[in-house]
C-alpha cells in the first residue's frame, strides 16, 4: 500500500436483498423491466433469478480505494447482459464483479460494466435499484471450499 493511500470496506445496503421476497419483488419489478426498455433487447434474455456476490472497486480523487461487497439479485442475463436488483446505486460506467454459484463448490466469475440504473420501489426494502450491464470479461470458473 502506497503512503497517502486508504481502503475502505464497507457493506453494501443490499444485504436486504438476501431476505427479499422474490415474488412480491419481481411484480413490480417485471412490469418495469418489460415495458421500459424494449429497445435496448439485442439478445434473447433467460430467468436467472439468484442471488450473487459481487464487489465494486472505486478510485476516489487517485488518492483512496473504496471497496463495496455485497449481494445482488439476479433477474436475467443474456449472453452479453445482466440485469440485477440492488441496494445501492452504481455509476455508469462503473465495473461490477459478479460472483455465481453454479454448483455447491464451483462459482464464476464475471466482470460487467454499468450502462443504467433505474430506482424501484419494494414494499418494506426501500428504494432498490434495476441495474443493466454488459459484459466485459467472463466466465471464468473457481472453487471454493
Amino acid at each position: 500500500m502506497n503512503i497517502g493511500t486508504k481502503e475502505i470496506i464497507r457493506e453494501s445496503p443490499i444485504s436486504r436483498v438476501g431476505n427479499l421476497n422474490a415474488e412480491v419483488a419481481m411484480v413490480g419489478v417485471r412490469k418495469d423491466v418489460e415495458g421500459s426498455f424494449p429497445s435496448r433487447r439485442r439478445e434473447e434474455r433467460v430467468n436467472e433469478q439468484k442471488v450473487c456476490a459481487y464487489s465494486l472497486c472505486e478510485s476516489i480523487n487517485g488518492e483512496r480505494v473504496s471497496i463495496q461487497q455485497g449481494d445482488v439479485y439476479c433477474i436475467n442475463k443474456s449472453e452479453h447482459g445482466i440485469l440485477v436488483l440492488m441496494g445501492g446505486r452504481p455509476r455508469i460506467q462503473q465495473l461490477l464483479e459478479l460472483h455465481v454459484a453454479e454448483t455447491r463448490w464451483e462459482y464464476s466469475l464475471s466482470l460487467y460494466e454499468v450502462q443504467w440504473t433505474k430506482p424501484v420501489p419494494v414494499e418494506s426494502h426501500g428504494e432498490l435499484f434495476l441495474v443493466g450491464c454488459r459484459l466485459v470479461f467472463g466466465a471464468s470458473r473457481y472453487w471454493a471450499f
